[in-house]
């Protein structure tokens, strides 16, 4: 209602849609009555099906939006390589066997993460999807802010985190892990946090 109120076009990317956990299934917007009227929906092949830097997605929605897109890609490129557009029919139309083995892996990832820092003393929210966690920086790091405070975990526990400012000012009291490693190089990540923690007298 406010986007139709307004003008407002919303464009929703749903890139993990399929990267959900624990029976929770992730919104599509085109759920909402009317939303094809004011909205586009962006899904990729690189989450789900490990195809990032395959540059291959489609966009679903408002037909004014989609038309205009496909033909702004008509000026900038002739098209996806035919191989891989093959590659994205077959991973789409196939057993999707491949994209639960995708979510667990992503899922035990968490799991390991989000126990080892809460055994921490770092209390984190347990995300429902996505390959991320958004946690909140422990207070007696809070005034250092994300940025320094990202610095800091790097120099000591030997973790590249995101700083929350990256994503907006409101992201300062934030960091962002990636579920991007084994779960032998999260435990070994949950160690160095430990090790710091303890260095600065926060657990024993």
């Amino acid at each position: 209602a406010l986007a139709k109120e307004h003008n407002i076009l919303v464009v929703h990317d749903l890139a993990y849609a399929d990267i959900t956990f624990d029976g929770y299934v992730a919104p599509s917007i085109m759920q909402v009555e009317g939303a094809r009227d004011v909205a586009v929906e962006f899904f990729t092949m690189s989450k789900s099906y490990n195809m990032a830097g395959w540059r291959v997605g489609f966009m679903v929605g408002n037909p004014a939006l989609v038309n205009a897109l496909a033909r702004i890609k008509s000026y900038h490129d002739y098209g996806t390589f035919t191989p891989i557009q093959v590659a994205a029919i077959a991973a789409l139309e196939g057993p999707q066997d491949c994209v639960a083995r995708v979510v667990e892996q992503y899922r035990n990832r968490r799991d390991v993460l989000c126990k080892g820092l809460h055994e921490a003393g770092w209390k984190v929210d347990i995300p429902k999807a996505s390959m991320y966690i958004w946690a909140k920086i422990p207070e007696p790091y809070e005034k250092l802010g994300s940025l320094e405070f990202s610095k800091r975990v790097l120099a000591e526990a030997k973790i590249a985190v995101s700083p929350g400012i990256g994503f907006g000012e409101y992201g300062d009291g934030y960091v962002r892990f990636a579920l991007i490693e084994n779960e032998q190089r999260t435990r070994q990540a949950v160690r160095g946090i430990k090790e710091m923690f303890r260095k600065d007298g926060l657990v024993k």
